[in-house]
């Protein structure tokens, strides 16, 4: 009897343990992720006290998002190779250093500096975060449930970034957008320290070409996806990056073709699942960043909406996320993760053609709630999934490689899908200042615009159920429905 008690306290002690490792783990992803958008509220503040140009004050945003999408590749595989725990605590570290020194920037090189340090830290924990999570969690119901809460936090950053974002540039100062990170930062790594164990690693020669090409490709592209939107794709501003970054992106897949250990296996593409769950990322994040592109401007415009206000209108997406995560996980067993994200992609088709009918007397509670709703849901049921199979069947000392594939895919998607949204949007706008319409106001004209791009988003996230219907039914869903035949016969 004393045995069985000691073996139970035992399992519950592990239990907890693990419990408060994905606890830590999730608290610094959501940080992770609410600083992409955190400081976009506080843009102006900021810039009027650190004399950004109107052209400067985008890197703001930029630094950390090009340091970011750049190095995920290397922090994966960096994990893989030195330790996963190890690097996740020195991405919290950095992370959190240069967000203290970012809170007293005097000067714009010096704050554009730290937003670039905060991205490398960030490029570093980031795809171990998950490569963790797949790490503690075996294949099953326990993995799912984990890889639910992460996706739900990592989905729902930006939303709560720019609430975040408007609370302390509003009430505190700007500089509060980055001291926020500093506490958290100290709590998450002291803990990590105590909770988290080590993973296994992969001994041998670490891939250099491929790091280096795999770094400046991605950042040449995320850099020249961001121009298309502001200059226009014949910018030299725009496709001389593009182009740099293309070629180094097809010298990149020839380095890992050669690679002894790849830092970015291409045996991760052989799978069916892995690629969907790719291609879902990249359209589920991008169409969502450009419905909350589109939609900014127009709450803040014909509607006038606070920047504070506008952050509290899309907690309507970030509420719906976290409310249909409960749920998601049970839905998978029953139907699959193949139906499961074709109900996902579905529920985003809808609330984008919904958003299609806005006009200048559209209010939010009408107009918009329904679809910000429907985004959320469609989200978890798209996103979730994909996560999973993302790490599905990859061996432990692959973790990190396809942690980081995952989100660089998902880095990507904001601006690759964004650049397409603006270019329709653009388009739209000139054919609404032409001579026969010029005379409907800007709000009309707004709208009219707007109209196509979330036309283009719902035909993206067709494309999403295209996808989804490749999806093959996973080991761990087969061998569920084995065990439920079996159940029947007996």
């Amino acid at each position: 009897m004393q045995s069985t008690d000691s073996d139970r306290a035992a399992i519950s002690g592990r239990t907890d343990r693990k419990g408060t490792a994905l606890a830590i783990i999730v608290v610094m992803q959501l940080m992770l992720t609410i600083d992409l958008m955190i400081v976009t509220v506080a843009l102006p503040s900021i810039g009027q006290e650190l004399n950004f140009t109107d052209g400067g004050l985008a890197w703001v945003v930029n630094a950390y998002g090009l340091a970011l999408g750049g190095l995920m590749l290397l922090g994966g595989r960096f994990g893989d190779t030195f330790g996963r725990r190890r690097m996740f605590l020195v991405g919290v570290a950095v992370f959190t250093v240069a967000s203290l020194a970012g809170g007293f920037a005097t000067s714009d090189w010096w704050f554009l500096t730290c937003r670039a340090l905060q991205g490398v830290g960030a490029a570093l924990a980031m795809p171990n975060c998950l490569a963790l999570i797949f790490g503690l969690f075996a294949a099953g119901a326990e993995r799912t449930k984990a890889i639910t809460i992460s996706a739900s936090a990592s989905s729902s950053g930006a939303v709560v970034g720019l609430l975040l974002g408007g609370v302390l540039a509003t009430g505190l100062s700007w500089r509060w957008v980055m001291f926020v990170n500093v506490p958290v930062g100290i709590v998450v790594f002291i803990l990590a320290l105590i909770y988290l164990q080590e993973q296994d690693t992969k001994r041998g020669k670490f891939d250099i070409p491929g790091a280096v090409t795999s770094a400046l490709g991605v950042g040449f592209l995320v850099y020249g996806l961001s121009q298309i939107g502001e200059s226009g794709l014949a910018s030299p501003v725009a496709w001389i990056p593009l182009t740099v970054g293309a070629i180094l992106f097809a010298a990149f897949v020839l380095i890992e073709r050669r690679a002894a250990q790849p830092i970015m296996p291409l045996s991760l593409f052989g799978s069916r699942n892995r690629v969907a769950a790719y291609l879902s990322a990249v359209l589920v994040t991008g169409t969502m960043i450009g419905m909350s592109f589109f939609l900014t401007i127009f709450v803040q415009g014909p509607l006038g909406f606070s920047p504070l206000i506008t952050g509290v209108s899309f907690l309507a997406t970030g509420f719906a996320l976290v409310a249909a995560s409960f749920f998601v996980g049970t839905l998978m067993r029953r139907i699959g993760e193949r139906w499961t994200m074709v109900l996902g992609s579905v529920l985003l088709v809808v609330g984008y053609l919904l958003l299609t009918g806005l006009t200048p007397d559209s209010t939010y509670w009408v107009s918009i709630f329904g679809p910000l709703v429907l985004v959320g849901v469609g989200m978890a049921c798209t996103l979730i999934p994909a996560t999973e199979m993302a790490g599905a069947d990859v061996g432990s000392t692959n973790y990190g490689a396809a942690s980081s594939t995952y989100n660089t895919m998902q880095q990507l998607g904001g601006p690759i899908v964004l650049a397409v949204l603006v270019a329709v949007f653009q388009t739209a706008t000139r054919a609404a200042n032409a001579p026969a319409v010029s005379g409907d106001s800007e709000a009309l004209q707004l709208t009219n615009a707007m109209a196509p791009a979330f036309v283009a988003a719902a035909v993206l996230a067709v494309c999403v159920s295209v996808v989804s219907l490749f999806v093959t039914r996973t080991p761990r869903a087969l061998a569920q429905t084995a065990q439920k035949q079996t159940v029947a016969v007996k």
